[in-house]
C-alpha cells in the first residue's frame, strides 16, 4: 500500500520533470544557436581586426610587415582561432596553423564549413583589394564550450529541482496532516463512542468526509437505539403471553370443571398470540435483511387475492374488491403482496367497525401500481403519527403492534410509498404505491 503523500509526489515529480525537460530542450536549442552566432560574430570581428592590423602595418616593400609563408608565434596551437592570410594570387603570406589549417588558396567571402584531416572547421573569409584573410575555428571546440555551459547551468537547476521535491514532500505532509488526525480520531475511538468528530482543519475537501462520517455515526446511533428499543419491546411483548400461559396453566392445574376449561382456553389464546408475535418478529427480521427481494415470476392478482381471503375466512360480503382489468402483476413479489394484504385486512378487522365492509381497490397507471384499503374506524388523536411504530397500540386496541410496521418495511424495501388518511373522522385509509419496475 502506498501513502497518499508518496502517490501525490510520484504524480507531481514526473509532470514537473517532463515540463522541465521540455523547457530545457528549447532553452538548450536556443543556447546552442546563440553560441553558434556568437562564435560566428567572433570570427567576423577577428577577421576585421586582423585586416586592420595588416593595413596599419603596411610599409613599402615589406609585404605588410610579414614575410611570405611566415607563421605566427602561436603556430600549432591546439585551441583557439586559426588564421591564414593570402595574397590575391593565392600566395600564403602568414598562417597560425600551417600543419593543421590547409585551406584552399582562395575562398569566397563569408562563412563556410570545411573538413581538414577529419576535423570540422568553421571558416570566415574576408577578401579585400590586396589580400584574403581566413579565420577558422574547430567545431569540436564549440561543442566543448556548449557542453561546459550546459553542465555549469544544469548543476544548480538539478539541485533546485531536488530541493523543490524535498520542499513539496514536507509541504504535502503538512497539508495532509488533517487526514492523519482524522484517521487517528477514528481508529482510537471506542466502539461505543458515536459522538460527532470535532476536527479543526483548513481543507475544503475534508469537510464532506467528516460530515459523512458524522452522519454515519448518527445513523448507527439511531439504529442501535431502535434495535435496543425493539429488543426491550420484544422482550416485554413475549413476556406478556408467556406469563399468561403459565398463569392459566397453573390455574387449570388446581381447578376443575368450567374454570379449568376456561383457563385452558385462555392459555391457548395466549399461545396463539405468542406464535403470531414470534412469526411477525421473524418476518420483520427477514424483510430488513433484504431476504424478501429475490427473483420471482409474474403472478395472477385474482388468484392470490382469493387465497388471502380464504386464509382469513372472508367472503366478498366482508371485503369489496375493485381491480378493474388488472390480472397479471410483475412489479412486486407475490409473497410480499400476500403479507401486505393480509396485514392490512387484519388491521382493518381488529381496529375498524365490524358492521361495514372493507374496501380494497387496485389500480395500475403508466407510473405505478397502487393498493388502497378503506374501512370505517374511530381513531384517537395522534394515532396516524404512530401507526408504523413497532409494538405501538392504541390503549383499546388488540394485536401485536407489528402489522403496519411489517407493511411499511416491505413497502420501503420494494421502493414503494405508503400513506395514511382519516376522512370525516369516519373512514380510515391506507394508500400504497409501487413503481412499475420488474425486479
Amino acid at each position: 500500500m502506498m501513502s497518499l503523500r508518496a502517490k501525490l509526489l510520484l504524480i507531481i515529480a514526473p509532470v514537473f520533470s517532463v515540463l522541465w525537460l521540455i523547457a530545457s530542450y528549447f532553452s538548450i536549442t536556443q543556447l546552442k544557436d546563440e553560441i553558434h552566432q556568437t562564435m560566428d560574430r567572433r570570427l567576423v570581428s577577428t577577421a576585421r581586426m586582423v585586416n586592420n592590423l595588416v593595413l596599419s602595418s603596411q610599409q613599402p616593400n615589406t609585404r605588410f610587415g610579414l614575410e611570405v609563408t611566415q607563421p605566427f608565434n602561436d603556430s600549432g596551437s591546439a585551441k583557439g582561432l586559426a588564421c591564414k592570410i593570402s595574397s590575391l594570387n593565392g600566395e600564403i603570406i602568414a598562417t597560425s596553423h600551417p600543419d593543421e589549417l590547409d585551406l584552399p588558396s582562395l575562398l569566397p567571402s563569408g562563412f563556410d564549413s570545411v573538413v581538414i584531416n577529419e576535423n570540422n572547421w568553421r571558416v570566415y573569409t574576408l577578401n579585400t583589394q590586396n589580400h584574403s584573410i581566413s579565420i577558422a575555428e574547430r567545431l569540436s571546440e564549440r561543442r566543448t564550450i556548449f557542453i561546459e555551459i550546459v553542465f555549469v547551468n544544469a548543476i544548480p537547476t538539478l539541485i533546485a529541482i531536488l530541493v523543490s521535491f524535498i520542499i513539496i514532500w514536507f509541504a504535502l505532509g503538512r497539508e495532509l496532516r488533517p487526514l492523519q488526525l482524522l484517521k487517528k480520531a477514528v481508529s482510537d475511538r471506542s466502539p461505543h463512542d458515536l459522538n460527532p468528530i470535532q476536527l479543526k482543519h483548513k481543507l475544503v475537501e475534508l469537510t464532506p468526509l467528516i460530515d459523512s462520517q458524522n452522519t454515519l455515526f448518527k445513523k448507527l446511533e439511531n439504529v442501535i437505539e431502535r434495535e435496543k428499543s425493539f429488543t426491550d419491546n420484544a422482550a416485554h411483548e413475549l413476556r406478556t403471553p408467556l406469563t399468561g400461559i403459565i398463569s392459566q396453566l397453573q390455574v387449570a392445574k388446581v381447578t376443575e370443571g368450567e374454570n379449568r376449561e376456561k383457563a385452558i382456553k385462555q392459555s391457548l389464546y395466549s399461545a396463539i398470540r405468542l406464535q403470531s408475535l414470534v412469526e411477525n418478529l421473524l418476518l420483520l427480521a427477514r424483510i430488513e435483511n433484504k431476504y424478501a427481494l429475490q427473483n420471482f415470476k409474474s403472478w395472477n392478482l385474482h388468484n392470490e387475492l382469493t387465497n388471502v381471503l380464504a386464509e382469513l375466512k372472508l367472503s366478498s360480503d366482508d371485503v369489496a374488491v375493485q381491480a378493474g382489468t388488472i390480472s397479471i402483476i410483475n412489479h412486486i413479489p407475490a409473497f410480499a403482496f400476500n403479507i401486505i394484504i393480509k396485514n392490512l385486512i387484519e388491521n382493518a378487522l381488529q381496529h375498524g367497525e365490524t358492521d361495514s365492509a372493507i374496501s380494497l381497490v387496485f389500480q395500475e397507471t403508466k407510473d405505478n401500481f397502487s393498493i388502497k384499503v378503506v374501512n370505517r374506524a374511530v381513531l384517537s388523536d395522534g394515532t396516524l403519527e404512530n401507526l408504523t411504530q413497532r409494538f405501538w397500540r392504541d390503549s383499546s386496541a388488540r394485536g401485536t403492534g407489528l402489522g403496519l410496521a411489517i407493511v411499511k418495511a416491505l413497502v420501503d424495501e420494494l421502493d414503494g410509498k405508503i400513506g395514511f388518511g382519516y376522512e370525516n373522522k369516519k373512514y380510515f385509509s391506507v394508500y400504497i404505491a409501487f413503481p412499475l419496475v420488474t425486479f
